[in-house]
């Protein structure tokens, strides 16, 4: 019997996440931007959490009320003197876009540990249970398993980036929002 020719073999696939990463690169450079030189002050980190307030809510509309991201969203308000919040109902069922919103969300959660180290420098000890809360949360790795596992085809690996490359978009504008509010007042 002869052996099967590489021409005849399935191709290998990337992997979902490194698609992801490479279709996203862009925008995560832009977000990145964003962050250079850190806080400044205490107004500059009031801003970033009442941005990340409303980019939670988008990514909890899109994902739904994971517990891990449930729990930082309420954290969160803490840290911002604000009552629980209502947490809205997911708006897609699609599990390729789930993917790709989660896949930006959990990711945040490892700049969230360069961050914690930068608020935690701040002077006035500005309130930093949300960074700690999300930092310590174990939804990246959970989020690269249920990415290996998705089997996804090429029409649905699409659709996973293009619903993280909305939620990068979703994040910069509720952070360039916050910051627009704060130095308004």
């Amino acid at each position: 019997m002869e052996a099967p020719s590489p021409r005849d073999a399935a191709p290998v696939a990337i992997p979902l996440h490194h698609q992801l990463r490479t279709r996203t690169a862009v925008a995560h450079a832009r977000l990145d931007a964003g962050f250079q030189g850190g806080f400044g002050d205490a107004r500059g980190y009031a801003a970033y959490l009442a941005g990340m307030a409303a980019f939670l809510d988008a990514a909890i509309a899109a994902i739904g009320a994971e517990p891990w991201l449930a729990g930082a969203r309420g954290t969160l308000a803490r840290d911002l003197g604000q009552p629980a919040p209502v947490l809205p109902a997911p708006t897609t069922r699609d599990p390729a876009r789930v993917a790709g919103w989660r896949y930006v969300v959990a990711g945040a959660t490892l700049g969230a540990r360069v961050l914690l180290r930068e608020a935690r420098a701040l002077d006035g000890g500005a309130p930093t249970a949300f960074l700690s809360t999300f930092s310590g949360s174990d939804a990246w790795p959970r989020c690269l398993v249920l990415l290996r596992d998705a089997g996804f085809d090429a029409g649905a690996r699409a659709r996973a980036c293009e619903a993280a490359l909305e939620a990068f978009d979703a994040a910069e504008a509720a952070l360039h929002h916050a910051r627009i509010q704060a130095h308004a007042a």
